[in-house]
C-alpha cells in the first residue's frame, strides 16, 4: 500500500487520485497508510484511476 501511496504522487497526489477513483479523500489516505486495509473494491478503483488493473493467473506447472 506504501508503494501505491508513494506512486500517487506522479498523479496529483492522494486528494486528486481519490476524485479519479470515485473515493473519500480521508479514507483513501488511511487505506494508503502503512496500516492500511483497503477492500478489493478500493484497491481497483485506485488502480484504475491510476490506468493499471490487477490480475491474477495460474502458476506455471513445474516439469520435474
Amino acid at each position: 500500500m506504501l508503494a501505491l501511496r508513494r506512486m500517487s504522487k506522479a498523479f496529483g497526489g492522494v486528494q486528486k487520485l481519490a476524485g479519479k477513483a470515485n473515493l473519500n479523500a480521508n479514507t483513501l489516505y488511511r487505506t494508503l497508510s502503512p496500516k492500511g486495509n483497503p477492500e478489493l473494491k478500493s484497491l481497483r478503483a485506485v488502480l484504475r484511476a491510476m490506468g493499471m488493473q490487477l490480475t491474477v493467473r495460474p502458476l506455471r506447472k513445474r516439469i520435474a
